[in-house]
């Protein structure tokens, strides 16, 4: 972040350019963005900060409700709130949601929900952003995500009251299939009933083919970009800088935008599901565990 000396500062609250009253700290200009860790220049108005977490070791999670239930897909996974830890991981600082193996059909895994919730007005923009790793371990050796078999890790915002009826957004969503290749996609749900959801899976959008679980050592960013722009609403997907989907009313059939509601955050990994075309359970190797390490959640808004 750029610093400015006390005359710059005074004449851009002179020109109406920024808010003397605004805290400086909570604002990225367009020369800040970042990806991978790094940072870059895009076009556009300052960010301001709305939400964030490092995950700072001891921090106990504070800014987030921790679920005690079973999976509503699977068959084969409940949520344990002692499961969400933060951790020193790969040099970082990070959360961990870990899953244990409990018995031949039963594993405990993690889900944790932010209490932040957020959605954009007309002419406002907000880019929600997490760098997540996904690995998994054989007893002390290290194993690639891709190596096991019905692990379901995502990250997604939802409003969970009266669910499909104001939407869920899925950033990434993904699946392993050893020793076929994993999947990625992002997603779009939404319904006018309760329990309802009318797009089926006309929203899902699969990651490029060319995308690398393992790449920049199995660390990534994900993006999602939620803007509405005269009252147009479009949601941007984005890994590593990549657009993987963009979604707007017209772009899939049935899909209602403007009924959204306000959206909370949330990490889990699932195991299996209720669909044992979609995902055997007789097949499921975790190998000791797999883990979804997340570090820097970030949440911007600015006017557009």
């Amino acid at each position: 972040m750029r610093k400015l000396n006390s005359i710059t500062l005074l004449m851009a609250c002179v020109l109406g350019f920024c808010s003397c009253a605004e805290n400086s700290a909570t604002e990225k200009t367009s020369e800040e963005m970042s990806t991978n860790g790094s940072t870059k220049k895009i076009a556009g108005a300052p960010w301001v900060k709305q939400f964030e977490d490092t995950f700072d070791v001891g921090s106990n999670l504070s800014q987030w409700t921790k679920e005690q239930r079973a999976d509503y897909n699977s068959w084969y996974c409940d949520y344990a709130s002692s499961v969400p830890t933060t951790q020193w991981r790969d040099g970082r600082q990070c959360l961990e949601i870990k899953t244990t193996k409990l018995s031949t059909y039963k594993y405990q895994s993690g889900f944790i929900t932010s209490n932040y919730q957020y959605k954009p007005e007309n002419n406002t923009e907000y880019m929600l952003s997490a760098n997540i790793k996904l690995i998994a371990m054989d007893g002390g050796t290290y194993k690639s995500f891709k190596d096991t078999y019905g692990a379901w890790p995502a990250f997604w915002s939802v409003q969970g009251n009266g669910w499909p009826t104001k939407g869920e957004i899925d950033i990434m969503e993904g699946y392993s299939f050893a020793p076929n290749a994993s999947r990625f996609t992002s997603n779009i749900f939404y319904g006018t009933s309760v329990g309802n959801n009318s797009l089926g899976n006309s929203a899902e959008r699969n990651y490029p083919a060319n995308f690398n679980i393992d790449g920049n050592n199995g660390w990534h960013l994900y993006e999602s970009f939620w803007k509405m722009k005269d009252n147009v609403v479009t949601v941007t997907i984005k890994v590593d800088d990549v657009t993987v989907a963009t979604y707007t009313n017209s772009s899939v059939s049935n899909l209602n935008f403007n009924n959204f509601g306000t959206h909370a955050i949330i990490f889990n990994v699932n195991v299996g599901s209720k669909d044992s075309n979609f995902i055997d359970p007789n097949k499921l190797n975790l190998f000791s565990t797999v883990m979804m390490w997340v570090d820097d959640v970030t949440v911007y808004k600015r006017p557009i």
